[in-house]
């Protein structure tokens, strides 16, 4: 037995809701009282030092995890207006399109794609251009081939069928996985030795072709006396919160674990002076308890990003990105191909364009939106009355409601009722 705590809001007090954001923001009518409370705010400033003190550090902190600040999305249709607010963004590029590859650097951000150095998929398009003579072997646990970094022939398929597209493609950055899986066949130190040697070279190949590229490696912890100078950070996962795959089920790291891999971390950052970004896993639902994991990092000096396994979630970061966007679900069959032209909408699209938003439609008609809706929209909005609609519109809203997204139905007859 469940209840939602859930209300339905009106038209009228969705949009009084948007005026009241205005309000809020609009300077005092009463300008006197204005300077006056001016004065004392400097004359505050003035006899506290301490205070200001602060305020500088917080405007550093700010200002350095901006910098930092790295974003990690696996999935398609990118929610580009949010991710492009972080510093360095790490993606799948066979899932982002050019135009979203262009709207993810609009801001000046730095776009990383994963690249598996060590490793071939046979998902992957090129599969059948590999040859065995580049192979040290199969590993079964993910059905892919271990490569063999000292073979000439694949060091030059990473720089030219890899690398090379993707710099043309306008990737000023490489996410560097499975660089270790060598260590998988080469038991003998020497073979270890001359593993290691052939990764530091093709990094150094790769560097000479594109010298303003910058890598960014997933773990990788035997191979980081080797390479950790070409480095500009380090990913390692499930430092507090993890994702169990074998039961399907998120779980908190052991304190040993935590112990083990905080000691780790540390160590590399002291001696390798590069950042270091820790991806942690907590339900979507969750966002408060991910918020509160997000800072467990900080405090221990690395970079957050709390997602879910998949990493196709706008996920929480070292800062807060605005979101700028409401997203209208409206239906063609009842509305028209332009809702937004209709009369009972203008009133709605008046406010968000007031508040400097963007009011973005989607037509039920071509299927729910896909995707995981948390971090990307600032509220859905939706007029459809409930009871008309499918049973597929019906479990997408329960989804949202589950992950926590602000939904807000326009009318009581779209309400979502309530259940006992």
């Amino acid at each position: 037995m469940f209840k939602f705590c859930y209300k339905a809001i009106s038209l009228i007090s969705i949009l009084t809701i948007f005026c009241a954001s205005l309000y809020a923001t609009s300077p005092a009518k009463n300008d006197l009282n204005n300077k006056a409370n001016e004065k004392v705010d400097k004359t505050n400033a003035k006899n506290s030092p301490i205070d200001n003190n602060m305020l500088k550090e917080k405007m550093n902190d700010d200002a350095t995890n901006k910098k930092q600040s790295t974003a990690v999305f696996y999935g398609a249709n990118l929610p580009t207006e949010v991710l492009s607010q972080y510093s360095r963004i790490i993606v799948e590029s066979g899932n982002v399109k050019p135009d979203e590859l262009t709207a993810l650097q609009v801001n000046g951000s730095r776009v990383f794609a994963y690249v598996s150095i060590g490793e071939v998929s046979p998902s992957r398009p090129w599969f059948q251009n590999i040859k065995k003579s580049w192979i040290l072997g199969e590993n079964k646990v993910w059905d892919s081939r271990v490569m063999d970094l000292a073979s000439e022939g694949w060091q030059n398929f990473i720089l030219n069928s890899v690398v090379t597209p993707l710099w043309d493609a306008g990737y000023r950055g490489l996410f560097l996985d499975t660089m270790d899986s060598f260590y998988l066949f080469a038991k003998d130190p020497k073979q270890q030795e001359k593993q290691a040697k052939a990764l530091t070279e093709l990094l150094k190949k790769i560097q000479t072709r594109y010298p303003d590229i910058r890598f960014i490696s997933n773990r990788g912890f035997e191979v980081l006396p080797s390479i950790g100078n070409q480095l500009e950070a380090v990913v390692a996962e499930s430092l507090f919160a993890s994702w169990d795959n074998g039961k399907k089920v998120y779980k908190k790291t052991s304190a040993n674990d935590q112990e083990w891999l905080l000691n780790k971390l540390k160590t590399i950052k002291h001696n390798a002076s590069v950042d270091i970004i820790i991806i942690d896993y907590v339900e979507p639902k969750k966002h408060e308890e991910a918020k509160i994991i997000a800072e467990k990092i900080k405090k221990e000096g690395f970079i957050p990003w709390v997602s879910i396994p998949s990493l196709d979630l706008a996920g929480i970061g070292s800062i807060e990105p605005e979101l700028n966007t409401y997203l209208l679900l409206f239906d063609s069959k009842t509305d028209t191909d332009k809702p937004l032209q209709l009369a009972k909408y203008q009133t709605l699209v008046s406010k968000v364009t007031s508040q400097k938003k963007t009011l973005k439609i989607h037509d039920i008609q071509s299927g729910m939106p896909l995707g995981h809706m948390g971090g990307r929209y600032k509220r859905i909005l939706s007029a459809l009355p409930y009871e008309e609609q499918s049973e597929s519109y019906h479990r997408w809203l329960q989804k949202q409601l589950n992950e926590g997204v602000s939904i807000n139905m326009l009318t009581p007859k779209s309400a979502i009722p309530s259940k006992e």
